[in-house]
């Protein structure tokens, strides 16, 4: 029997969202292992609404992942389960849990892809960089770090790894590739290519649906407005009747409403959504993984790109309105947004898409709550990420 984690009720979550507190809840409970008869009940009934394997293999993958806390269990999905482009696949197929590489670049990127490898077992031998100041090794992560000359001087620190280039600018990473090759020996087969995009986005939220004639989309976390755009080419020669995006971060919002402006039918709003209008803590990175903190959070980071947002229910902005289509990324408040949509669900019986990895019990309590607001929706699961994020759950 699949270990289940003995989590918070619906009104604890409510009280606690948000908070450090309710965080190292979470933890506690996902080392502890311990088996819930309520939350065992919980995925059986979602189970039962999961209407392909596809979905049926995501769910105990991310089932065993939330009981144990190992990767394994979603890196291991056989590449028939997985929405995943060309660039993520080189990932999956040369990454692998025990297997060692260097990282070429020591900043931002570099940083990122050795935490997401250390995830998942891959071990970082050395960071290669031409900044001789980085080195002997990484202040932020002790990791080793090499020029090319040293690589070039003594190829037993290659000795046949793969090497994973950064850089995000491709005409760069490009000038890096052709270097470690014509210049240093490295074998072409054995470099990766950065991912410039750490998903199957070309497809995600809309690869599922066929679009319908008349559809009116609510986009909870535009970001960059480019999904309206891509709302809008899913829809084709049908059109679509309206869209109704929401984005809480001062700066993306900004740009959102300079950039959806040519598109047409489309109304912006600047806050974020839950089950209520209140204002709260928001970390404004001006990037897609900006999101509601708390006020402990907040301290922590000295209030530093902290903002103080509004949130609004759906329910309140959008009353009487026609909706067909939701789709909901908003880095760990889907469960207080749907909440705030009750209404609009129940009336409109939208189909949805809503991602389901922010928090790792939420494939199964999202999916729950939408049963209680409509008993036969069915679900699917779709992931398209290399590791445990990017997994959507469709609602229809």
């Amino acid at each position: 029997m699949i270990p289940y984690l003995n989590l918070m009720s619906s009104s604890e979550k409510r009280i606690e969202y948000g908070s450090d507190k309710a965080a190292q809840k979470q933890k506690a409970l996902r080392e502890s292992g311990s088996i819930d008869a309520g939350f065992s009940e919980m995925a059986d009934k979602v189970y039962a609404h999961l209407i392909d394997e596809i979905s049926k293999k995501i769910f105990e993958a991310r089932k065993l992942y939330a009981a144990t806390g190992d990767l394994g269990y979603i890196t291991g999905l056989e590449p028939k389960y997985r929405n995943l482009n060309s660039d993520m696949q080189v990932y999956v197929e040369k990454i692998r849990k025990g297997s060692h590489c260097l990282i070429y670049g020591a900043g931002a990127a570099g940083h990122y892809l050795a935490g997401r490898f250390k995830g998942f077992g891959v071990n970082v031998d050395a960071f290669i960089d031409p900044d001789e100041s980085k080195g002997p090794a990484d202040k932020a992560t002790g990791i080793k770090v090499i020029t090319e000359k040293e690589l070039s001087e003594n190829k037993a620190l290659y000795d046949g790894k793969t090497i994973v280039v950064s850089y995000s600018v491709k005409p760069v990473a490009e000038e890096v590739r052709k270097r470690l090759i014509g210049e240093i020996g490295i074998d072409e087969k054995n470099i990766i290519m950065g991912i410039y995009d750490w998903r199957n986005n070309q497809g995600q939220y809309f690869d599922y649906f066929e679009a319908k004639d008349n559809e009116v989309f609510v986009d909870c976390g535009c970001f960059d407005g480019a999904t309206c755009y891509r709302f809008a080419g899913w829809c084709g020669a049908k059109g679509f009747d309206h869209i109704y995006a929401f984005e809480a971060d001062p700066k993306n919002y900004e740009k959102c409403r300079e950039l959806l402006a040519p598109l047409g039918k489309c109304d912006l709003y600047p806050y974020g959504t839950a089950d209520a209008g209140k204002k709260v803590y928001f970390a404004a990175d001006a990037f897609e993984t900006s999101c509601i903190i708390s006020r402990e959070e907040a301290e922590k980071r000295n209030f530093e790109g902290v903002e103080e947002i509004e949130t609004r229910a759906l329910d309140e902005v959008l009353e009487g309105k026609r909706v067909t289509f939701i789709k909901m990324d908003v880095e760990g408040a889907e469960y207080e947004a749907l909440l705030g949509a009750g209404k609009l669900i129940k009336e409109n019986r939208p189909r949805m898409a809503i991602s389901v990895y922010h928090k790792f019990e939420d494939f199964v309590t999202l999916a729950d709550l939408v049963l209680g607001m409509h008993p036969d929706y069915r679900i699917a699961f779709r992931h398209y990420g290399f590791d445990d994020l990017e997994t959507v759950m469709y609602v229809e």
